[in-house]
């Protein structure tokens, strides 16, 4: 920046007197709209003059007329205004909620199937929001909720979410998962114990759906003979349609093995159960966009839209 760019200092108010004074073509009537003084605009006028170096209205006893460099100016003058204006809406918008950009953490089942509704329906409402979604285990859920790259996360509850602020969403129930037409089938519900005595795809140990199925084998007081491990929901699809073996997954799991040709049972003694929630970091007050996609959540978990 050159130095008569940095000598020059106008304010938005003389810039907003100049455009008055330039459009209405009189210092009397630019005046009266912005209820000031003949003297003062005049002299605010004079004092922009001097500090550009340049004269900027031609004035005659009828009139104010532009010279080339007013006119220039006024294009100035309308660019910072508008900008202003502008920014003052936007942030105006930010602070209430209905313009910035939020980011959820939250695990696969809960990103594929959960979310997409309730995402659409809040983006409808405030179109000026950009949504972020990170997908992951639990323990990567949270690492993003903690180290700040999400503002908030959905996923299940765990002793990891220990420290966090946690507001429950929805219990989602465990189900066999079996080969279309398993033997096992031709039951209406199914045990543990009946999961324990074939071959069993289990998830990794990282994984959500591990620690329901690990707990639902520990309080039947069974264990699998056999475990064959993934990580991926569609692996683990694909292993039980080839007749592989048969799972257990939460019910919310199973859009996603749609590509698949499976039965689901329902399974008790035990009934399990995957609490998925809403964590906060504790103490932290959210962006306002976020603060509204939170409650918009909690909404429509009391409402029982999720």
């Amino acid at each position: 920046m050159d130095s008569y760019t940095e000598s020059m200092s106008l304010t938005l108010h003389q810039f907003e007197v100049y455009q008055r004074v330039a459009l209405t073509g009189s210092f009397t009537r630019a005046a009266e709209e912005l209820r000031l003084s003949q003297p003062v605009v005049s002299r605010t006028v004079g004092d922009i003059e001097r500090t550009l170096g340049a004269r900027l209205l031609e004035r005659t006893t009828r009139s104010v007329e532009m010279t080339a460099a007013g006119r220039e100016f006024l294009g100035v003058a309308q660019g910072v205004l508008d900008a202003y204006r502008l920014g003052l809406s936007r942030f105006s918008a930010y602070r209430e909620g209905e313009y910035g950009h939020v980011t959820i953490a939250a695990l696969p089942s809960v990103a594929a199937v959960l979310l997409p509704p309730i995402a659409a329906g809040f983006l409808a409402e405030h179109p000026g929001v950009t949504l972020h979604l990170l997908d992951g285990t639990t323990r990567e859920v949270l690492e993003h909720l903690r180290s700040g790259a999400a503002d908030l996360a959905v996923t299940d509850q765990s002793p990891a979410s220990a420290g966090l602020s946690v507001h429950s969403l929805v219990e989602d129930r465990v189900l066999a998962v079996l080969p279309a037409g398993h033997r096992l089938s031709a039951l209406t519900k199914l045990t543990w114990s009946d999961l324990a005595a074939e071959r069993f795809i289990a998830f990794s140990p990282d994984s959500s759906v591990r620690r329901l199925t690990d707990l639902g084998f520990a309080q039947a007081g069974v264990a699998p003979e056999t475990l064959v491990e993934t990580r991926a929901v569609a692996t683990a699809g694909g292993m039980i349609a080839s007749g592989l073996g048969i799972s257990a997954m939460p019910e919310l799991v199973l859009p996603l093995l749609s590509f698949t040709h499976l039965d689901t049972r329902p399974l008790e003694r035990p009934t399990i159960t995957r609490k998925l929630a809403l964590h906060l970091r504790p103490g932290e007050t959210l962006p306002p966009a976020a603060r509204r996609l939170a409650d918009h959540l909690v909404d429509a978990a009391v409402r029982r839209n999720i």
